[in-house]
């Protein structure tokens, strides 16, 4: 960078004055000359102007109905300009001493537009009727009509009174011949002009019926016979107002042809259909009557499709609107560019050689820090347009002009920021020049911001935003704090331009060769985030309104409880658990992390992860210490310490406060913001969400895990905590389950081998999974199960120790306790060890009242292929019946019935079993339909020892005899349970337990409802 002032970049003097708005209507013939002057026809301009003019020399060799133009461009596009020189170059007014034509010639140094222009000056000579149908200067407000209007101005142009009544007077005096002695009259009984005096209608009308009570006291017996007779009779339509343009301009500009300049026709019409349908008429009439030698140019912010097309109205008058525009100017941003370009900034030659070499210096580093995402294509930054606009950048004016366009749709605007491109103008010629900004005095590479341009259009910005925005400065103290405000505020006005950080900071950049203002962007918005001074919503930042500072009061009163706290870090690390970690053991068994927060169960799984949470630092620290001491107690457990920071609390009283904001107001429809607030609070919870899940991942992956008070703590490349705890997993199994390989294999060869068992005549060529986990060994040539050790062992003693107790060992407790640790085993593996214990000889099993002692029956197949029935089933040792096994079956009799066997001898035992077996087993029964109709708990117990009951009616002595040895403990305990539930299982208890049911389960689901219920 150089030490260049900026000031000494330009070819024309910066400081000199420009009018901030064109008026169509000025008379000023120095400020005219002026206009004219400066006034810059780019390439796209003076196309418009040559067909124009070319259109308007035809006319007399070939007169048409087609003599209307329609000018459109946005507020600020130069419309107004240009259809003023349109108005003042046909005319050919002398402005300062020289024709307008000539002027406009020079300065457009067009050879074709000469030539054009003095063709039409010399055959078409032409009167011009110039005005803005927006203002009030000389124009009735109300409902008036722009015929009214026009046919006022046009006779006001013609030396006619304006007001129709005395303009109507005046045209039949002339056509009499008897004005001139009405003239004299008046100035004899007045004392003044006619010509001076009649503008004043309210005094006018009474002194003219005086005039002519005085010239004709016959026709006028009264000084005030004629205003009486006459007053607001007079009308106009378009049909008369084209029949007038005729015969007055014969009377009065004889020779000449008449074209009305009308400016703002557009904001006129406003969408109202009567007022289209007048202009239609106008201009059609004109067309007709006038064949040529009437034209009209009209001004309008929209183009002439998007109006007609906007009214709802299908008349055929309104769609023939098209068509009596044959002519249609639409002016573009880029005129507006160049304009600025060519009146303001023009440079010198050293300039641009100097401003060359400083893009060519910074070009990447430029582009991608001031690089704009919009919705629309704006100016790309080429040298060319660098040196042009700087120190603006190209796509700086087309946000200006939005800019001021917004501003002045706001309503209430000063017109400071007028229409016309003088103020796109004049604001480029401000921001170098005003003290406020005064870029000129500013180095070689400084850029426009788009906080500088704040400080020049502040004054038509509301005074509540301007107050917020100024008040930032002292409030916080950030430097960037007040400049991303004003930018905001600005860039609210432009919609085609996303509000984001990064747009933000483009707009902010500072110099060609500087940093990018992004970080520090970011830092300022979270400050003013935090004060409240911005919002953020789907459209992007903004300044917050008056409902969204009432909004924000109420949201900041709102805040969570501990268990708020607890149950919002709940619902995020439960959701870390999804998809649930896993890990498949020896590439066989799939294990399931399990989660627990703060000691509660959230996910079940194989292997329990403890998270607990603690506030960062000490706590933390001791957090992590009594983990690891507990971690080697509770040794089948992983411990996870995680650190709960500021930022994570500070994020999850956010989002608990956006979760209550919409719970309270989503139902509410009062308020027109009401709609658009819940919108943008909705953005806020996903925001904040988002936001606590990336802190909590963070936290989790940098916290401490230990397993029997080993440290397993994620390392720094993870980035993922399912991931993580599905990488701890699998390093933990193997110490947790290390008797799991024992049995280890995949469950489809699990089920090739039990479906082998069942058909195969002996034990050789069986599948291969016999094999891998050792189930067979050889016996003196011949292949038998090894039940004296391995996996059939463990479940073989299983069984003998429930049995030595008492109780039957289910399929259902075997498959739950060989799932535990140290073994894991799956749910096959347990069903084919138990089915080749029964192949084996060695177990006997129980389904359905059946007995099964051999696995090639049907009865053998159907429980070992369903998994339920393989879980409701019993198995015991197969042993034959000994004296031994008598004297227990007695001992067992009498401390289940209370009394003693007549004999002990097998038979009598088995009888008398049998009969008290009989006699208490439709209490059983009828105990376990009473459980089950009424959905009452216990009727697995039951409906277990009927199994066993019904085994020992129907089978042999034996079998009864083993059968009740193996389970008298579980009979005795139900009959017992049956005759109790059959005293407390009353009609009137059943009864009131079913109404406690229905009120409890009413109850829980009103305090499910209530806010803040969850588990903490």
């Amino acid at each position: 960078m150089t030490t260049t002032p900026i000031k000494t970049l330009f070819a024309n003097d910066i400081y000199r004055r420009i009018e901030e708005v064109i008026k169509v209507d000025q008379t000023d013939e120095e400020i005219i000359r002026d206009e004219i002057k400066e006034y810059v026809v780019t390439d796209a301009i003076r196309a418009h102007y040559t067909n124009i003019f070319d259109a308007y020399s035809e006319t007399p060799n070939k007169p048409h109905e087609g003599i209307a133009i329609w000018v459109s461009g946005f507020f600020g596009s130069g419309k107004s300009s240009f259809a003023k020189m349109v108005g003042l170059s046909i005319a050919n007014r002398i402005v300062a001493g020289e024709s307008a034509a000539d002027r406009f010639a020079e300065r457009a140094g067009d050879k074709k537009l000469q030539v054009l222009l003095k063709a039409i000056n010399e055959k078409i000579p032409t009167h011009a009727v110039i005005f803005d149908v927006s203002t009030d200067r000389g124009i009735r407000s109300g409902n008036q009509t722009l015929t009214e209007i026009m046919y006022g101005l046009f006779l006001q142009s013609l030396g006619y009174a304006k007001d129709l009544d005395l303009s109507e007077l005046e045209i039949a005096l002339e056509e009499k011949g008897r004005l001139a002695r009405f003239e004299e009259e008046y100035k004899r009984i007045f004392k003044k002009d006619w010509s001076s005096e009649k503008g004043k209608v309210a005094f006018a009308l009474s002194e003219a019926s005086r005039v002519l009570n005085s010239l004709d006291s016959e026709t006028y017996p009264f000084a005030d016979s004629w205003v009486k007779a006459v007053k607001n009779k007079a009308d106009i339509t378009p049909g008369k107002l084209a029949e007038r343009a005729g015969e007055l301009m014969k009377r009065r500009k004889p020779g000449l042809a008449l074209m009305f300049v009308v400016d703002e026709v557009g904001q006129f019409v406003a969408r109202d259909v009567q007022k289209m349908l007048d202009l239609q008429a106008i201009v059609q009439q004109l067309g007709v009557k006038g064949r040529g030698k009437h034209w009209v140019v009209v001004t309008s912010q929209e183009q002439l499709g998007e109006i007609v097309s906007g009214l709802d109205d299908k008349r055929i008058e309104i769609s023939r609107l098209r068509d009596r525009f044959p002519l249609q100017v639409h002016l573009e941003p880029s005129d507006i560019s160049e304009v600025t370009s060519r009146r303001v900034l023009s440079k010198n030659a050293a300039a641009q050689s100097a401003l060359g070499k400083l893009f060519e210096e910074y070009r990447g580093r430029l582009t991608e820090h001031t690089r704009l995402s919009a919705d629309i294509k704006l100016p790309e930054l080429s040298r060319e347009s660098f040196i042009d606009l700087y120190p603006l950048l190209p796509y700086q004016i087309d946000l200006i002009i939005q800019v001021v366009s917004g501003l002045r749709t706001q309503g209430g605007a000063s017109k400071h920021v007028g229409g016309a491109n003088r103020t796109i103008i004049k604001l480029a010629q401000q921001l170098l020049v005003n003290p406020a900004v005064n870029l000129a005095n500013g180095l070689l590479g400084d850029l426009v911001r788009l906080d500088q341009v704040y400080d020049l259009v502040e004054g038509n910005i509301s005074s509540e935003v301007r107050a917020k925005i100024a008040a930032i400065s002292k409030e916080l103290s950030h430097p960037l704090a007040q400049p991303v405000a004003k930018a905001i505020c600005l860039l609210q006005y432009v919609k085609s331009v996303h509000r984001s950080a990064e747009n933000i900071a483009a707009a902010l950049h500072r110099s060609v060769g500087g940093d990018s203002q992004l970080a520090l962007v970011k830092e300022a918005l979270r400050e003013l985030e935090a004060s409240h001074k911005v919002r953020h919503g789907d459209d992007g930042y903004r300044i917050p309104t008056p409902a969204e500072d009432d909004w924000e009061r109420l949201r900041n009163g709102i805040s969570p409880k501990p268990g708020d706290f607890h149950r919002l870090y709940s619902e995020v690390l439960s959701a870390f658990w999804q998809p649930q970690p896993w890990h498949t053991l020896f590439d066989t068994k799939t294990f399931k992390a399990g989660l627990a927060i703060q000691g509660r169960e959230v996910t079940s799984g194989d292997m329990m992860f403890q998270v607990h949470l603690a506030e960062d630092g000490k706590e933390f620290d001791s957090l992590a210490a009594e983990l690891r001491t507990r971690s080697q107690q509770e040794r089948k457990h992983v411990f996870w310490a995680v650190a709960v920071t500021e930022s994570i609390e500070r994020e999850t009283v956010e989002l608990f406060r956006s979760k209550e904001m919409l719970a309270r107001k989503e139902r509410e429809t009062k308020g027109e913001d009401t709609p658009k607030l819940l919108a943008d609070e909705r953005v806020r919870l996903r925001r904040h969400g988002d936001e606590l899940r990336r802190l909590l991942r963070a936290a989790c992956l940098s916290g401490r895990i230990y397993f029997r008070g080993n440290d397993r703590s994620p390392g720094d490349r993870a980035v993922d905590v399912g991931k993580s705890a599905a990488e701890v997993l699998g390093q933990v199994l193997p110490e947790v389950f290390d008797r799991f390989k024992e049995a280890a294999a995949k469950v489809t060869e699990i089920k090739k081998g039990a479906d082998a068992l069942f058909t195969a005549d002996n034990l050789q060529g069986l599948p291969s999974v016999f094999g891998s986990i050792g189930l067979l060994r050889d016996e003196k040539g011949k292949t038998v199960f090894r039940t004296e050790s391995g996996p059939i062992k463990e479940v073989l003693d299983r069984i003998e120790e429930r049995a030595n107790y008492g109780d039957t060992a289910s399929g259902r407790y075997l498959s739950d306790e060989f799932a535990k640790e140290p073994f894991g085993w799956d749910f096959e593996v347990v069903r084919l060890l138990v089915l080749s214990l029964l192949r084996a000889g060695k177990i006997e099993a129980t389904s359905k009242g059946q007995m099964i002692d051999t696995v090639t029956g049907v009865e053998a197949r159907d429980t070992f292929s369903n998994n339920n029935l393989f879980r409701q089933a019993s198995f015991r040792p197969k042993k034959g019946i000994e004296f031994e096994e008598l004297v227990k079956a007695s001992e067992a009799f009498r401390d289940t019935f209370g009394s003693e066997v007549k004999e002990l001898n097998a038979g009598a035992i088995a009888t008398e079993l049998r009969k008290e077996v009989a006699r208490n087993e439709d209490n059983v029964s009828s105990a376990l339909a009473t459980l089950t109709a009424h959905r009452l708990p216990g009727g697995t117990v039951l409906e277990s020892a009927i199994g066993e009951i019904k085994a020992i009616l129907r089978g042999s002595e034996d079998n009864a005899i083993a059968t009740f040895n193996a389970s008298h403990r579980a009979i005795k305990e139900v009959i017992k349970r049956a005759v109790e539930l059959e005293q407390v299982l009353d009609e009137p208890r059943l009864h009131d337990l079913d109404r406690a049911r229905k009120a409890h389960s009413h109850l829980w689901t009103v305090e499910l409802s209530k806010p803040g219920v969850g588990y903490i």
